[in-house]
């Protein structure tokens, strides 16, 4: 029976420049006993192609803006979910009045950025090169994710608590390290992975999840989850086990197979 194993991206399959060589192997292994492997990320689809070039990552398929853009094996699209367009116009107007240093903005596939305060570092989206510009996304009307670059965590944690209830009908917004990732609303890592399966006609019960962060607890609450040693107590309490990293979860399972 063919099963999925899905792994978010930072933090998770990517600890340090390179995804490593023992976790490459292990998702070889996954494939070849005829099961599927699939990244679940933040991350918009173009850097997440990128990503997967330099990695030489070879995933059964991707999901980036936190479920909101589905893309195959060859990154072709399969279903993006965007915003009601005037109501993101009216989130980013909060977001720029924030305490907010950058932030980005897809439209499903490219991003634009827009420094908001260059005083202060940004961790998350310093060296962060785009295709497109904010008014040339703007001008489409099409904005399938925003993402706010941020440096305290409290911050992290208020902005998010403040989208989730005054932008609540409209967006989901997911504390992160040095950000906030805000997607349609309804759409969670957990919603892009079930669709995503439902294509594959893989059962929940045969979905395997890993993840280090708040933004992966969907996913990792609604299927087998899997935290990495890493993750903090609150996301560790979404999962079912925990592991040292992608590689350890997946010869795990498959020696369980045997």
């Amino acid at each position: 029976m063919m099963k999925i194993f899905a792994s978010d991206y930072d933090g998770t399959l990517r600890t340090s420049e390179y995804v490593s060589q023992r976790d490459r192997q292990a998702i070889a292994a996954w494939q070849k006993q005829g099961n599927l492997f699939g990244i679940v990320s933040g991350r918009s689809m173009e850097s997440m192609r990128s990503e997967a070039l330099k990695n030489e990552l070879h995933a059964d398929f991707y999901i980036g803006n936190n479920g909101g853009a589905v893309y195959d094996k060859h990154f072709n699209e399969i279903k993006v979910y965007f915003f009601p367009f005037f109501k993101a116009l009216d989130l980013l107007a909060y977001i720029r009045q924030e305490k907010t240093i950058s932030y980005v903005i897809n439209d499903g596939f490219y991003r634009a950025k827009r420094v908001i305060d260059e005083s202060r570092e940004d961790k998350k989206y310093a060296n962060t090169k785009t295709t497109k510009s904010e008014a040339e996304i703007l001008a489409a009307q099409k904005i399938a994710q925003i993402v706010v670059s941020l440096d305290s965590s409290d911050d992290c944690q208020r902005i998010s608590d403040y989208i989730n209830a005054t932008f609540g009908d409209v967006a989901c917004a997911y504390r992160n390290i040095n950000c906030v990732d805000i997607a349609p609303h309804g759409v969670s890592k957990a919603t892009g992975l079930a669709y995503m399966a439902s294509k594959f006609h893989v059962k929940s019960s045969d979905i395997y999840t890993i993840g280090d962060s708040y933004n992966d607890i969907p996913m990792l609450s609604t299927f087998h989850g899997i935290a990495m040693n890493s993750a903090d107590a609150q996301v560790k309490s979404y999962a079912k086990t925990t592991a040292a990293d992608v590689a350890e979860a997946i010869n795990h399972l498959l020696s369980s197979a045997d």
